[in-house]
């Protein structure tokens, strides 16, 4: 028997296929990340040096910290309020700091605040960054910022611990949103990154009373990774 489909179905499958093929393959190397996590890592980020220490998210191994700081060559941050929140290894506050900005960064896992310490003195930041340990904005009520950068867990579930909660959470990305709108200075925004492999992407098609423009976008066959600016709507 022979069977035959129509040119745009079999790209559509052949693009399933593919998909299906990386995510098992990216899959498979998440394993050996728990492993490599387990140690300390130094990376070199467009020529500034970032330690990651153990049991904190790696935004350089998972390529979405790298991916969201380098939209920032496009903002003037010269002395703007910066957030990083969830802030891991602390990569946004720092790219942030080179550009100008005061930043806090706030991570519920004590150890990623400290991680982003080290990174704050190792790129000479450190009068910059002040770091601070705490859920989503709970550190920083009645503060307001002109841009907030986050890199929300993608799974939900209960975390396993404090590392975990980088990876999964039950409501965290939901309360981000519902929140956003009371940290933002006058003309603020939110700098995020999301992942199809994951379910945030779904729940921010449910936040209607905020604006989203797409900064940027690349699709590396396991996922499509994309950088959106949120803004309450006017």
């Amino acid at each position: 028997m022979c069977l035959f489909v129509k040119g745009g179905d079999a790209d559509e499958i052949m693009v399933g296929a593919s998909r299906s093929i990386h995510r098992r393959f990216m899959a498979l190397r998440r394993k050996f990340w728990r492993v490599d996590m387990a140690r300390p890592r130094l990376h070199d980020v467009q020529g500034t040096p970032l330690l990651v220490l153990p049991n904190v998210f790696d935004g350089v191994l998972t390529r979405t910290g790298v991916f969201l700081v380098e939209t920032l060559k496009d903002l003037d941050l010269q002395n703007a309020r910066v957030l990083d929140l969830g802030c891991g290894s602390g990569i946004g506050a720092v790219f942030a700091a080179q550009r100008g900005a005061r930043v806090i960064a706030s991570d519920v896992n004590p150890a990623a605040a400290r991680n982003t310490q080290i990174n704050a003195l190792l790129a000479h930041h450190e009068s910059r960054i002040e770091t601070r340990s705490g859920d989503l904005f709970e550190t920083v009520r009645g503060e307001w910022f002109d841009l907030i950068l986050f890199n929300p867990p993608y799974y939900r579930g209960a975390p396993r611990n404090a590392a975990d909660a980088a990876w999964r959470s039950p409501d965290a990305f939901e309360r981000f949103l519902r929140e956003l709108p009371a940290q933002l200075a006058p003309r603020g925004r939110a700098r995020i990154v999301l992942s199809t492999d994951g379910a945030a992407e779904t729940m921010l098609t449910q936040a209607s009373h905020l604006d989203r423009v797409i900064v940027r976008q690349r699709d590396f066959k396991n996922e499509i990774l994309t950088v959106y600016d949120l803004f309450p709507q006017s």
